[in-house]
């Protein structure tokens, strides 16, 4: 015991009391630690992140991944919109020549392909032919790359690009014989191969992922590789990520989509 421990107890005796010393307590035993469970690493969201690195993206790695509630709407839900745009498309930039005002009504009509548009493509396809032409030709491309993204889920064998290329000729002819077809929503979905459940939220994932990376670079960040170029490209990627979450979020109108990032 140090002096200054004895003066400490000297001081509280009482008087006539021999000094008594107490005993040093005995340091307490550690308490037993136990190391936190490692956070389980989804395969899924892992392997996109690696793909997406390989190809110059950098996405944020907090991303939440879908609930529960993510699956594939019905594939007939699929088809009535993927054909609906074809429509659209061919009302709005196709010559007359290649298909008559009366065939794309028809198209229209025969399968209730209205019902599967948005109110603002409804307006669309409400005006004279070449009306719509000169309001929307310069913004209906994009419509195309909603396209692709719903022609792979129905079994279109080219999965969609994910850097931000635009969809050329070579895509967008096959795909669209495959979606137009002669005999309409029924015959596209006797022909058609779905995408697994699996395989669709898998590659919605990596859209989500590439989304975010763009949103990021069109903030400034270094998120994309050189050459990206961050509102053309990030509005590809927008408009097919658009497509897959639509179609894994059954009972949601495209319009009331969530395509936060």
């Amino acid at each position: 015991m140090t002096r200054v421990a004895v003066e400490r107890v000297r001081k509280v005796r009482r008087p006539g009391e021999r000094p008594r010393y107490a005993r040093p307590s005995m340091p307490a035993k550690p308490k037993k630690t136990t190391k936190a469970p490692a956070a389980k690493v989804d395969p899924v969201r892992a392997a996109n992140l690696k793909r997406l690195a390989s190809a110059g993206f950098k996405a944020a790695t907090w991303l939440p991944r879908r609930g529960s509630k993510a699956r594939l709407r019905p594939v007939e839900e699929i088809a009535a919109r993927a054909a609906a745009l074809v429509a659209l498309f061919f009302w709005v930039a196709a010559p007359a020549t290649q298909i008559s005002d009366a065939d794309v009504r028809k198209r229209l009509d025969r399968d209730s392909l209205r019902d599967a548009l948005t109110e603002e493509e409804r307006t669309i396809v409400a005006l004279p032919r070449k009306r719509a032409n000169e309001l929307h030709v310069d913004s209906i491309g994009w419509r195309l790359e909603n396209l692709w993204s719903l022609a792979w889920l129905l079994g279109f064998e080219n999965e969609p690009d994910f850097t931000g290329t635009m969809i050329d000729g070579a895509t967008i002819d096959p795909m669209l014989d495959f979606i137009r077809g002669k005999l309409g929503v029924a015959a596209l979905l006797e022909r058609a191969t779905p995408r697994s459940n699996a395989k669709a939220l898998a590659l919605e994932d990596l859209f989500y992922c590439a989304h975010n990376a763009a949103r990021s670079a069109q903030l400034g960040s270094k998120t994309a590789p050189d050459g990206f170029n961050p509102v053309i490209g990030g509005g590809v990627i927008h408009e097919r990520r658009h497509a897959l979450t639509w179609a894994t979020s059954p009972g949601t109108a495209w319009d009331d989509t969530d395509l936060s990032t």
